[in-house]
């Protein structure tokens, strides 16, 4: 039999090379975070009715071989911006997060004014990439 086709072949060789390698990862947690900067309805300059609530939801994953624990979420800034903890999250001590376990955070943007609104959301944790992160809450309150 004759491959007329000379792709065929170089196709399956190449597909052969691509294993299932796994991923060296570090032996210390690693905080791995979607986004560095959660923005509500700013798209095309568009923003949130005042009154009306919009949200925007954080991923966090742990990238490392040992347990990563989130010690603390909060926000500081005007009180158009709450947050949702995970209901995993433990009242009295850290989330802890094992190698590629994530996690989500709910923010809600509810603007109380027509005009630009910024505050930000801290994560502390024992991530060996820096135990403190803050990302940037930006929302538009627009007039109906």
């Amino acid at each position: 039999m004759r491959l007329r086709n000379l792709w065929l072949p170089l196709t399956i060789i190449a597909l052969a090379g691509c294993g299932d390698e796994a991923e060296e990862l570090p032996n210390t947690p690693q905080l791995l975070i979607d986004r560095t900067e959660l923005s509500f309805d700013t798209e095309f300059s568009a923003g949130t009715y005042v009154g009306a609530t919009t949200f925007n939801t954080l991923y966090l994953e742990n990238r490392g071989l040992q347990t990563l624990e989130l010690n603390e979420a909060s926000i500081s800034g005007p009180g158009v911006f709450t947050m949702k903890k995970p209901e995993t999250w433990p009242e009295n001590g850290p989330l802890k997060l094992e190698t590629y376990q994530r996690t989500f955070i709910e923010v809600a943007f509810k603007p109380n004014a027509a005009k630009d609104f910024e505050g930000k959301l801290t994560i502390k944790s024992n991530s060996a990439d820096g135990d403190t992160r803050e990302l940037t809450l930006k929302g538009k309150g627009v007039a109906r």
